[in-house]
């Protein structure tokens, strides 16, 4: 450093001496400590510190003025560089900014009932020992051929390969702000529930999805709908535990394989993939395809106003389906017959 300055002042090019960092191979800049070695960028203890009171000291207060609300988002968002989940949990304070601007940028209004939730979720993770994340670089993404789809007049519908699952939407899951994207975003937890056992970590895969609301929606890593945004909550705690990122892409209705079984036309149950647990909080919402219809839907089915028959699968009859049992069965035997052939040849 010394010189450094020495030619500087030759130059005549003035230094503030406070800020000269040392070389070293792990390096802060622009509020981050970037470590070359590792190839890994984090929040310093210090700033971790800074965040942390500062949510403390806006919680002190019942009412804020839009300059309040927006240092506090402006160093929560900084963060989301390296806690991309952190994005889901803004949305009330990007709610209330709108409000503040709205109203009287210089009134002090109270926030959102559900802020105080997200800042939680805030203030468990901004003390932790490390949060850190490897520096973007080029990686390779994994095409799963996974699709996701959701019909609001049936239910949910993924496809991975050939194979298939769908469930159904129960009377009265269109409420409360949940809507179409809700049931599609849905359709893509389910989907990330059914790779994530087979996925190793590390790994960045590619989903495909046909409702632009949920593919971008994931890119920016919220939604403005509260209850899709709290489906993305779920996708972020998932994905950060496994450690397995998710792209999602958009394909059109038309070539989503997914989109037959969301509207209850179901394949061959020998393609069927294997069931998941359904997540407690949508048991009132979703439910299986192949589940006996529950009291409500029975009455709706009564009444003539069900949006579907029963389940119905199984395109094959079941002599068909007996044929074609038989058929894998034979090939099997004469593949271990061949094998071990070769193995008494040899």
């Amino acid at each position: 450093m010394a010189d450094i300055d020495a030619i500087s002042n030759d130059l005549g090019i003035p230094w503030e001496t406070k800020k000269d960092i040392p070389f070293s191979f792990i390096a802060p800049f622009i509020a981050f400590s970037w470590d070359l070695t590792n190839w890994t960028v984090s929040l310093p203890e210090s700033k971790k510190a800074k965040y942390l009171q500062a949510i403390l000291d806006w919680e002190s207060k019942p009412k804020h003025m839009l300059d309040d609300v927006q240092k506090l988002y402006r160093k929560l968002l900084h963060t989301c560089h390296i806690l991309p989940a952190g994005h889901a949990y803004l949305t009330n304070l990007e709610t209330f900014m709108g409000v503040c601007h709205r109203d009287s940028p210089f009134r002090p209004c109270s926030p959102p009932r559900q802020t105080l939730g997200d800042l939680l979720w805030w203030k468990e993770r901004l003390p932790q020992p490390a949060i850190i994340r490897n520096i973007p670089g080029p990686f390779p993404i994994v095409d799963a051929n996974a699709y996701s789809d959701a019909s609001s007049e049936v239910g949910i519908g993924i496809t991975v390969g050939n194979r298939w699952r769908a469930w159904r939407l129960l009377p009265g899951w269109k409420a409360n702000s949940r809507d179409i994207g809700w049931a599609e975003a849905v359709g893509c937890w389910f989907l990330i529930l059914m790779l994530t056992p087979t996925t190793p970590r590390g790994t960045h895969t590619k989903i495909f999805g046909d409702n632009r609301g949920v593919v971008e929606g994931w890119w920016k890593g919220r939604s403005r709908n509260k209850p899709t945004n709290n489906i993305f909550k779920h996708i972020h705690a998932l994905s950060e535990a496994q450690d397995i990122c998710f792209h999602t892409r958009y394909v059109p209705s038309k070539e989503n394989p997914a989109d037959g079984p969301s509207r209850g036309e179901y394949l061959h149950r020998s393609l069927l993939l294997p069931a998941i647990t359904i997540p407690m909080s949508l048991r009132l919402y979703v439910c299986d395809f192949n589940v006996p219809l529950s009291p409500a839907e029975s009455l709706l089915l009564q009444q003539g106003k069900a949006p579907t028959p029963l389940p119905r699968a199984d395109h094959l009859s079941l002599q068909q389906e007996r044929t074609a049992i038989n058929a894998a069965l034979e090939e099997h035997a004469r593949s271990i017959f061949a094998q071990t052939q070769q193995w008494l040849n040899s």
